[in-house]
């Protein structure tokens, strides 16, 4: 079995990962291919007894230095690579001895530790900004007033940015999210996040009607779909080529939709994307309750050091130390002067 072959089925297998996780690593493994060939290893003919340690380690070097990826990229990649390996000892396909797949996953450790990213503060939206958002989905002009697709485009994208700022999803959950994970009851719904892990997530008034109102508006086509109401997507396209069909959004179209939001609303250069609104839902959570633990849950975090990074953003204490010192200080000194 050749390089390409492994790699494929890697990638087709649901052990891999969610769908999204699935297409991240295809871009690794396509990374992947392309060093093999500068190496003169084409994957489509190479068997894998062509690969040893050094090589699999020496491609964490050419994605920095020939490829010019960043470390976030790079750790990415890297996740991709082994997990493919992963893949391959499972199915007893790796020509690795133990001593050497221990060499590898020792050598991926060092690469990680040695080329680990900058934490990054997340710079979620002020409210003023969210708010400018929402006004932008609901103030958008519909080009054919008699066109029901175009209106119930409109209800999605209105409902899809209330509830991404009220419940802190990921773009992959929401896209996920299927009728019968709601509870009308609780305004709330079941998701399940990364790793299968399940968590409820609740809605506010305005977020929950939004979503009602853009189902309603859809349930000629929901029940012209012939399946179980329950298992249709919350948010499903309205283009022409799904036709009467109730499909599951991509996370790349939420990810347009918000673009052309901001920029719609002028706030483009922000920079705005869907995780954005969740790091706007995890700091409002954190200044309301500051509870790292309630926030980590709200979340879907395995680890609390994730979650910590807003109280990061709610530090105050040099916020406080620095007018003390430049603004009160400064304006007695000034007053002396007098």
């Amino acid at each position: 079995m050749n390089i390409q072959d492994t790699i494929e089925r890697y990638l087709e297998d649901a052990s891999t990962g969610s769908s999204y996780t699935r297409r991240t690593y295809r871009t690794a493994m396509n990374r992947f291919q392309e060093y093999l060939e500068e190496r003169r290893i084409p994957p489509e003919t190479s068997d894998l007894d062509r690969l040893d340690v050094d090589r699999l380690l020496a491609f964490a070097t050419w994605l920095l230095d020939e490829a010019g990826v960043g470390q976030r990229t790079l750790h990415t990649y890297l996740a991709g690579l082994v997990g493919w390996v992963n893949f391959l000892q499972v199915r007893g396909w790796l020509p690795f001895s133990p001593q050497e797949l221990a060499r590898f996953q020792e050598g991926i450790k060092r690469v990680r530790r040695n080329q680990r990213p900058p934490d990054l503060l997340p710079h979620p939206p002020r409210s003023e900004e969210m708010e400018a958002l929402i006004a932008a989905a609901r103030e958008t002009p519909l080009r054919r007033e008699n066109d029901h697709r175009e209106l119930l485009a409109k209800l999605r994208d209105i409902a899809m940015i209330e509830v991404l700022r009220c419940t802190g999803l990921r773009v992959g959950e929401l896209v996920s999210l299927t009728r019968k994970q709601l509870d009308d009851d609780e305004q709330a719904a079941w998701v399940i996040g990364k790793r299968g892990k399940a968590r409820r997530v609740y809605f506010d008034d305005r977020a929950w009607a939004a979503m009602r109102r853009y189902l309603q508006e859809r349930q000629v086509f929901d029940g012209a779909s012939g399946r179980p109401l329950g298992d249709l997507p919350v948010f499903a396209r309205h283009d022409r080529r799904a036709g009467a069909q109730i499909l599951p959004l991509s996370p790349e179209t939420v990810q347009n939709t918000i673009r052309r939001l901001a920029k719609r609303a002028n706030l483009a250069a922000k920079g705005i994307t869907p995780h954005a609104l969740r790091h706007y839902f995890a700091t409002r959570i954190y200044q309301t309750t500051h509870d790292l633990a309630v926030t980590q849950t709200a979340l879907g975090h395995s680890s609390p050091n994730t979650t910590r990074i807003y109280a990061k953003l709610e530090d105050n204490a040099v916020r406080d130390a620095h007018r003390l010192a430049f603004g009160q200080a400064e304006k007695r000194a000034s007053d002396g002067d007098a």
